[in-house]
């Protein structure tokens, strides 16, 4: 008789199969982690050299504008704008569970990115299909019911908002939504720009004006805080307006695009260009005094980003979803496809320039733990325990 295998056996062999697949998967992810670290260190460090370089310009670090306030016992809304109510009870941590340590980081996050790595600004002319096409996929995703697509990770609010959808914002120029509340320039009233630190630290003309609408010509108060007319480099005369920038930011003329390259402010960014060879997250590629910034296939608009910036012109209070688009920009991410983190107070001598590793989560270093009661310290402890910190300076 021939002689068949056991249940036991049969059991025995399944067991053995699924305990060698988890030890792949196992130091396949351990690889996986080692090799996010080590790109994660990389640009904090090519970061690191850039900031060097503009303080031995400026003789001081970018003075990054604050978006909100570095208090993370601050309310947030559904948009991650802080309200001016004080919420500490989920710091008591009476009750914890994944709710309510998600409200706790909500509200830790915004206070985090009070001066954020990212600049951001309006789509130029032309995105209408792309960002059509992310919308779609992002609605797909919510319909789907996809692990982490609700209301439980993202909040009712952030969920209806991508399950709206949302656009290019329109026509741009002075007219359709742009022109809502263009004479308010605070953050909180209009999240047209993001002046972050990499609007600093890359000449921030050739690259926001580059391919810009109508709406950099000087109506809006928010990019009117933030810019002040540069001067002709060659002449020593102002130049007439921002289309006159514009204009020649976009121009192939080498004689125009001399003019804003060698406006002291920009040109000086050429001294750190090389550390930002393909190392930094754009919705397009760009090419600046020589060197493509761009890391291949790094966007930072794709689908299953769920930090992709979506504002309303009317405000952060607007229940209008409809009224949602969505900005471009730049930035330098870690290697789990998260902004990097930075933090500098006035007068601007010293800096912070972290990740929040692979948990996404840390805590503000200017606030002292003390305050925390001990359970709020032990979460606390458990968000930052894997966090890539640059050497402070």
């Amino acid at each position: 008789m021939k002689r068949g295998f056991t249940l036991i056996e049969m059991l025995v062999v399944v067991v053995i199969l699924a305990t060698l697949m988890g030890m792949v998967f196992r130091l396949a992810a351990i690889g996986s982690d080692s090799d996010r670290k080590t790109k994660t260190i990389v640009r904090i460090q090519r970061l690191e050299n850039c900031l060097s370089g503009y303080y031995a310009a400026f003789g001081s670090y970018p003075p990054v504008k604050r978006h909100g306030s570095p208090d993370p016992f601050l309310r947030v809304n559904g948009y991650g704008i802080q309200r001016d109510q004080r919420n500490e009870s989920i710091w008591g941590w009476n009750s914890i569970g994944e709710r309510a340590e998600i409200a706790a980081w909500r509200q830790v996050e915004a206070a985090c990115r009070t001066q954020p790595v990212a600049c951001n600004y309006p789509f130029p002319t032309g995105y209408s299909d792309v960002i059509r096409a992310i919308s779609d996929d992002m609605k797909a995703l919510i319909e789907s019911g996809e692990e982490g697509f609700d209301a439980e990770t993202l909040g009712e609010e952030t969920l209806n908002k991508l399950r709206a959808g949302f656009d290019d914002g329109g026509s741009g120029g002075n007219t359709g939504r742009f022109s809502a509340n263009k004479d308010k320039s605070s953050w909180r009233e209009i999240q047209l720009f993001r002046f972050g630190l990499m609007s600093y630290l890359l000449p921030r003309y050739l690259v926001m004006m580059n391919g810009a609408d109508d709406f950099f010509s000087g109506s809006f108060a928010q990019w009117n805080d933030n810019n002040t007319y540069p001067s002709d480099p060659f002449t020593g005369d102002l130049f007439s307006g921002w289309s006159i920038v514009k204009d020649y930011s976009e121009s192939s003329q080498k004689e125009k695009l001399a003019k804003i390259s060698n406006i002291p402010s920009q040109s000086v960014c050429a001294r750190w260009m090389p550390n930002l060879a393909d190392t930094c997250q754009a919705n397009r590629g760009y090419t600046l005094f020589g060197i493509s910034i761009r890391g291949k296939g790094d966007t930072i608009l794709r689908a299953r980003n769920t930090s992709i910036p979506i504002y309303s012109p009317q405000g952060p209070e607007s229940s209008a979803y409809k009224d949602q688009y969505v900005l471009d920009g730049i930035t330098v991410q870690d290697g789990w496809w998260r902004d990097l983190y930075y933090y500098s107070p006035p007068p601007h001598q010293k800096y912070v320039l972290w990740s929040a590793g692979a948990n996404g989560r840390t805590f503000p270093p200017w606030i002292s733990r003390t305050k925390l009661d001990s359970r709020a310290n032990e979460r606390v402890a458990k968000w930052t325990v894997d966090d890539i910190t640059a050497l402070s300076h």
